[in-house]
């Protein structure tokens, strides 16, 4: 009987420590349990400057590859390896174009590696944005919700830091050139490695999340 009441007593105990809390404390405690959920929406984008990346050239992606020692530690050890193999001819039903790329938003909440497959199931990666201009535009045009989205960052090159530059992508593109025209950072206390805490997030109309990212 005792351990069946275990999480009602555990949730009295929340409730006390957190009632006296400053808003201030109280935001940072509530930013910690979503980070501890490891789920977040997903924007999926084909990568395609040109639509169907130029007859299976793709410039600029896989210029990056993800190192097969970037493991999601928590998801089976899952490395994402993907490429693309037959791009979209055009943006079908659902998915928005801009700057001829194709982008589509899964509803829900979901973990990075199954929004990943969601999107490499579509011939995608999850998006990572070029610039601020692509941010903002899918930010209004394609993000449906006031909430966390999951970005296509994964891993980090040079082991645990905040160096957005020298992240992966799913894509496999370049965060060192990104950056110079993104010019975003991780949030004060979050970080990026290459097993524990290998994602990041975004929160959309937020101006604390919106270049300050949540690992």
């Amino acid at each position: 009987r005792a351990r069946g009441n275990h999480g009602e007593r555990l949730k009295q105990w929340y409730q006390r420590r957190v009632r006296g809390l400053p808003a201030s404390m109280f935001l940072i405690v509530t930013a910690a349990i979503l980070g501890a959920a490891s789920a977040a929406t997903v924007i999926c984008t084909d990568y395609g400057k040109d639509l169907g990346g130029g007859g299976g050239s793709f410039d600029g992606y896989y210029v990056k590859p993800v190192p097969t020692n970037c493991r999601i530690q928590h998801r089976g050890n899952f490395s994402p390896q993907f490429r693309i193999q037959n791009p979209m001819s055009d943006c079908r039903g659902g998915w928005r174009k801009w700057r001829n790329k194709c982008y589509h938003e899964h509803g829900g909440d979901h973990p990075w590696r199954e929004g990943e497959q969601m999107c490499n199931r579509d011939q995608a990666h999850i998006w990572q944005p070029n610039d601020r201009e692509e941010y903002q535009w899918v930010e209004q045009n394609v993000m449906r919700h006031n909430t966390w989205y999951w970005l296509g960052t994964i891993c980090n090159s040079e082991g645990q830091n905040t160096n957005i530059a020298a992240f992966f992508t799913a894509s496999g593109e370049d965060m060192r050139q990104i950056q110079q025209r993104l010019n975003a950072r991780m949030h004060p206390g979050h970080h990026i490695n290459n097993h524990s805490h290998p994602c990041m997030m975004s929160h959309r109309n937020n101006n604390s999340w919106r270049w300050q990212y949540h690992h």
